[in-house]
């Protein structure tokens, strides 16, 4: 049994909590209380998909996910990069949003399985491309 650690946005700090992402964001770990897994991805992402909250508790953190339907199908690490399939549909409130979503997604992956890249595909298709505005 170990904590999970999943991954949330600090709209507006500039890189100060964490990695700089997005519209001048942050990226800031968080950690569950203890599960029991085999494999750490799939519970690690299923946790963050779960969230139906935009609000982390108190702690000032915004779970862009959390209107977003999608569904965890599984990921296979490969040297340093891992990878995950998800399929469903994302709901996102603007522009900002997208780094932040594809950020939440690609670090609590590579968290997950120790991975230094991330590649993230939804409905075989790779992320960016889903989230493209063209």
């Amino acid at each position: 049994m170990a904590p999970l650690t999943v991954y949330y946005v600090a709209v507006g700090d500039n890189g100060i909590s964490g990695p700089l992402i997005g519209c001048g964001d942050s990226l800031v770990a968080t950690t569950t209380a203890p599960v029991r897994f085999t494999d750490q991805v799939g519970p690690s992402i299923g946790t963050l998909l779960a969230n139906k909250s935009r609000d982390v508790g108190l702690s000032g953190l915004v779970n862009v996910l959390y209107q977003s339907n999608l569904t965890y199908l599984g990921g296979e690490l490969n040297g340093s990069t891992i990878t995950i399939w998800l399929t469903g549909q994302f709901v996102l409130g603007g522009v900002c949003d997208i780094p932040r979503a594809k950020a939440q997604l690609e670090y609590t992956a590579m968290a997950a399985s120790d991975a230094t890249s991330a590649q993230v595909f939804v409905d075989g298709r790779p992320i960016d491309e889903v989230l493209s505005l063209k």
